[in-house]
């Protein structure tokens, strides 16, 4: 499978929020207890949630949120304790020669830039634009996947002078357009004495941890200025800080190795008071401590947004990092045990 090597560099924390921690069915030792860590993100309009301008490095931040929206546990069934779990977009990208007319002479194989060095060149400098691009027509029509196959040419300079479309099982024109296009803007090393006439085979599948809806771009355009104070928002929440932590404290003593986020869509009314409160983005693995947040949540009252009802959404993730040593035999975490700061991961 080809890599990147221009990817964003993440933490241990960040590529498996779940690092060091034991296997996945395995508790933790008797005498030690999971502390609930419950940050509280920044809250953001229905729809409108902030995005890196930057296409690869919000893809990074689309993988890593998709990860974190399934979340972990003991369940030896779930999504992410299987071996074969792969959360990010899978591509796999392949190159050969050509082939040549029937009776056509074979080519002696090339120097310098040989087949190999274009294949690996490809799959390097290919696997970002091509993963953005199935990503992006995922966001509009979403698909199994499927191989793309192009034909291109390395002129003597070492540029692609001519790219076309063989075929594409993506089943969506837009994604193989797109792929199309940026074969033509690879370039290679060194650049050949002769032109080369290559087709690559470019597999793009789904990964496992479904991809967060993008950002609307019309409601973040229509959005006012001051209208919605986030900060007040949070600040509300984490006033609640003791009530929050308990909904997950039953929760991670029957699972030592919970983990996740848990997005929260809040519909308030003209006042402020809380109308509904559903989960969206997230799949969170605990349905107690999910049904535990939503009924907290839905007694708080927020500040007016203009005076018109107002969707937004609370976005809370538990942390499986902390851990403190229990100090008796039925005691678990008291909220002055939980550390107070509520900022965004």
């Amino acid at each position: 499978m080809a890599t990147a090597s221009a990817r964003p560099q993440l933490s241990p924390s960040q590529r498996d929020p779940s690092v060091g921690l034991s296997d996945a069915g395995e508790a933790p030792e008797a005498n030690l207890v999971l502390v609930p860590q419950i940050s509280v993100d920044l809250p953001y309009a229905l729809d409108a949630r902030p995005r890196a301008p930057d296409p690869m490095q919000a893809a990074v931040d689309d993988e890593e949120l998709a990860r974190w929206n399934l979340g972990g546990s003991s369940d030896p069934n779930s999504v992410s304790n299987q071996t074969s779990y792969h959360p990010g977009t899978r591509v796999v990208v392949d190159t050969r020669a050509a082939k040549r007319r029937a009776g056509a002479p074979a080519l002696p194989a090339p120097r310098g830039l040989t087949y190999q060095r274009v294949q690996a060149q490809a799959r390097s400098h290919g696997y970002w634009p091509f993963r953005l691009c199935f990503e992006l027509g995922q966001h509009d029509k979403k698909g199994p996947g499927g191989e793309t196959r192009v034909a291109f040419t390395i002129g003597t300079r070492g540029k692609v002078s001519a790219a076309r479309l063989l075929d594409s099982k993506l089943g969506n024109a837009a994604s193989a357009a797109c792929l199309v296009r940026e074969v033509l803007k690879l370039e290679f090393t060194p650049a050949p004495t002769s032109k080369l006439r290559m087709v690559t085979s470019i597999k793009i599948y789904p990964g496992d941890a479904e991809l967060p809806v993008a950002p609307d771009a019309a409601i973040v355009a229509s959005l006012a200025r001051g209208e919605f104070d986030p900060e007040a928002a949070r600040a509300r929440i984490t006033a609640k800080r003791a009530e929050l932590d308990a909904c997950f404290v039953e929760a991670r003593r029957a699972d030592p190795v919970l983990w996740g986020r848990l997005a929260l869509s809040v519909i308030l009314e003209m006042d402020g008071s809380v109308h509904r409160v559903t989960e969206v983005e997230s799949h969170f693995p605990n349905a107690a401590a999910t049904r535990c947040a939503q009924v907290l949540v839905s007694t708080m009252i927020f500040p007016s947004v203009n005076g018109k009802p107002f969707s937004f959404v609370v976005p809370l993730r538990l942390s499986p990092n902390a851990v403190q040593t229990r100090t008796g035999p039925d005691e678990g975490p008291s909220p002055s045990d939980v550390s107070e700061d509520a900022g965004a991961d």
